[in-house]
């Protein structure tokens, strides 16, 4: 049972599927099902499987068009992965956390060391576990553009946002400057840590594997030092320093 299990945690670490709870790749979407069955969820998937949330600080450049972000303050807008053929922004940046996704003009660029300009990136939502919010399709539309354009993961510091980092397939990893910022002062207990300990052994034996010393790992050290982790909440509104870590 635990060899199982262990499986399907690799599984969706790698793959970003979920084989215990995932919709079987060969059902249909619900209007294909509709033509068929009386009940169009019958051998369906969920309609948000062929769905992206992404966002913009500024304009969206796809398909060779531009167009206007919203003015007010939003998530962004849900799009249909299949339907985007091409990306013109400066990078692809993958977010752990939907909050971020509403308040991109407060993630600190300012002092950010890169020839890459995230102020005209692409900001795509990662999703969640939930039926409604799944990853898949999303790491699918973010792995796509592999190799056509940088693609950058903004995840917690964290042992499990160090890891969403690594099998993203991104080419950097966003971060805090100073990974000793995880020991800021803030009320409460710290508890994301000691929850945390399949991503932790997952980054002690890929850390031994590797013969030579990734950047990541520096940050992995400090959190292993403090014990402590940072949330991107935490990121924005602290108002951190932010650097790009190569990790691919």
């Amino acid at each position: 049972m635990n060899d199982i299990l262990a499986l399907s945690e690799q599984i969706q670490s790698e793959l970003s599927v979920d084989i215990r709870h995932s919709p079987y790749p060969n059902k249909n979407d619900r209007l294909s099902s509709a033509k068929k069955f009386r009940n169009e969820k019958e051998d369906s998937y969920a309609v948000s499987n062929d769905f992206i949330l992404i966002n913009s600080l500024s304009q969206f450049k796809i398909n060779m068009k531009t167009h206007q972000a919203s003015q007010f303050i939003s998530l962004g807008n849900y799009i249909k992965a299949t339907e985007i053929m091409s990306v013109e922004h400066s990078a692809i940046v993958l977010v752990e956390n939907l909050s971020v996704m509403a308040n991109l003009n407060l993630i600190n660029l300012s002092y950010l060391n890169s020839e890459i300009d995230l102020g005209q990136a692409l900001w795509l939502y990662r999703g969640d576990v939930k039926p409604q919010q799944t990853t898949s399709g999303s790491y699918q539309f973010f792995r796509q553009f592999k190799k056509e354009i940088p693609l950058i993961c903004f995840s917690d510091l964290d042992p499990k946002g160090i890891e969403i980092a690594l099998t993203s397939h991104a080419d950097f990893w966003l971060t805090a400057k100073n990974a000793n910022e995880v020991d800021m002062t803030l009320l409460g207990i710290e508890q994301e840590w000691y929850k945390q300990k399949s991503s932790i052994n997952y980054l002690l034996n890929l850390a031994n594997d590797d013969k030579e010393k990734q950047q990541w790992q520096h940050s992995f050290e400090i959190l292993k030092h403090h014990k402590k982790t940072l949330k991107q909440e935490h990121m924005l509104k602290h108002n951190l320093e932010l650097t790009l870590l190569k990790i691919n």
